[in-house]
């Protein structure tokens, strides 16, 4: 006879340094039973009866399983993205890069020898000026390398403007580590000091990387997702719903 099932709910839990999103299901098994499937998404199954703190008490002692499986599956999709990316992008004339929300064109300018090539960056616009502008993979170099460091000074300005607002809490700025992620915008190490960012966040509206880097400066108080922790991100950004809901929009990430 197939179990019942009574309902379902997505639900987070922090384990280690990691915040893992799981799918809670109620139905009639007699055991707190866990599932990760190959693209590292967590499902918990267990009775009605049986308290949240009994379920992911359970999680926490198979925390090095489920942290080591998505960690595996999120590598997976990095390495799969990265590669269909770098094959889909020629750095030509016409093509359009998203940086902060907005889709900019690609012109691509040829210099003369000797001149020393460069990236600009307009509102519309973004600008190669190469020597070979036949060379994809020189211009694809010269891009990662110019969107590093570029990435590097938003996300910088960000934190420490959104850390501005944590001064009567006395927290210290943190470590702002930045790396490709697909399954979370960011991640918070409260007792480390330390922010993770999403490298792709930098394709997205600024009002949206600040709703990100919020949440996580919220850890430092409320290192759960306490009516506490809510509480706090509604005094800190009123409109973090709609912040979020705008993020969420964004069908690549969907």
């Amino acid at each position: 006879m197939a179990a019942k099932v009574y309902g379902s709910e997505r639900r987070a839990i922090m384990l280690g340094d990691m915040e893992i999103i799981y799918e809670l299901t109620r139905k009639t098994v007699k055991n707190v039973n866990l599932r990760i499937d190959v693209s590292g998404n967590v499902k918990v199954s267990a009775s009605r009866r049986v308290p949240i703190d009994y379920i992911e008490g359970f999680m926490r002692q198979k925390q090095a399983l489920i942290v080591s499986a998505v960690c595996r599956a999120e590598e997976n999709r990095r390495m799969e993205s990265g590669q269909k990316k770098r094959e889909e992008r020629q750095f030509e004339n016409g093509e359009q890069l998203a940086i902060l929300g907005k889709q900019r064109a690609v012109i691509v300018e040829q210099l003369a020898q000797g001149k020393a090539e460069s990236i600009d960056l307009s509102e519309t616009t973004i600008y190669f000026k190469v020597k070979d502008p036949q060379n994809t993979r020189h211009k694809e170099l010269m891009y990662e390398k110019w969107l590093k460091e570029y990435r590097r000074g938003v996300y910088e300005e960000i934190c420490r403007h959104v850390h501005e607002r944590f001064s009567q809490w006395r927290v210290d700025f943190p470590t702002i580590r930045i790396r490709s992620m697909t399954s979370r915008w960011g991640s918070c190490q409260p007792y480390k000091g330390v922010i993770t960012l999403n490298s792709r966040l930098i394709e997205t509206p600024p009002c949206c990387i600040e709703y990100v880097v919020m949440h996580e400066f919220c850890h430092f108080i409320h290192p759960d997702h306490s009516k506490a922790f809510h509480a706090l991100m509604t005094r800190l950004m009123p409109d973090w719903k709609w912040r979020r809901q705008l993020l969420n929009a964004i069908s690549e990430w969907n």
